[in-house]
């Protein structure tokens, strides 16, 4: 650039732009068909040419930038979606294993669902009321599970135990001694009982 100082003199500065060169060149007024037009002209024309490369490189920088920047964000968009889909495998398992543990220990599926839910989630209020549902539920199977192994009393009992008096009737009827004394003995067996709980 030395050589266009020399040429333009006090008209030349420091980052001048290409169009500001060309007007400075103008105002040399050089005459024509002398060497130095030759040579201005010349000058002109690499002056173009590398102003235009100047102005691609910028072109290539920006659109590399660009890309840059456009991959960075693709990067980070996809690290987010990896980020959320692993916090929703891992909450998944959670509930999974939760669930199966709660099954084991007798919940219903409902309950078993919404108490692993809640165990994940961290609420704990939920948690407690719906082993309160549990504990209830597990009393009446409790209950339900007494009742069925209960014996039905026999055919003719009273609510208050046998009717000895009428199958000694019978007995005696039948003359069958032995099944009335049998049952004799019974009555005065539960008599005593019940006079002495």
């Amino acid at each position: 650039m030395s050589y266009l100082s020399n040429l333009l003199g006090t008209a030349y500065k420091e980052g001048m732009t290409e169009d500001e060169l060309s007007a400075a060149l103008e105002g040399l007024n050089l005459t024509a068909g002398t060497g130095e037009d030759a040579e201005v002209t010349r000058l002109k024309a690499a002056l173009s040419k590398a102003n235009s490369e100047a102005a691609d490189y910028k072109k290539q920088l920006r659109s590399k930038q660009t890309e840059a920047e456009a991959a960075a964000a693709q990067q980070k968009e996809d690290y987010d979606k990896a980020l959320k889909e692993n916090a929703e495998l891992k909450r998944s398992i959670a509930l999974s294993e939760k669930k199966a543990k709660l099954l084991s220990m007798g919940y219903d599926a409902d309950l078993a669902d919404k108490t692993a839910a809640a165990m994940v989630d961290g609420d704990m209020d939920t948690v407690l009321a719906n082993q309160q549902t549990y504990l209830e539920a597990q009393k009446q199977s409790m209950k339900a599970d007494q009742m069925r192994g209960t014996a039905r009393p026999a055919a003719g009992a009273e609510a208050g135990g046998m009717d000895y008096e009428k199958m000694i009737a019978e007995a005696q009827a039948n003359g069958n001694i032995s099944a009335a004394a049998y049952y004799t003995r019974l009555q005065a067996e539960e008599a005593a009982k019940q006079a002495n709980p």
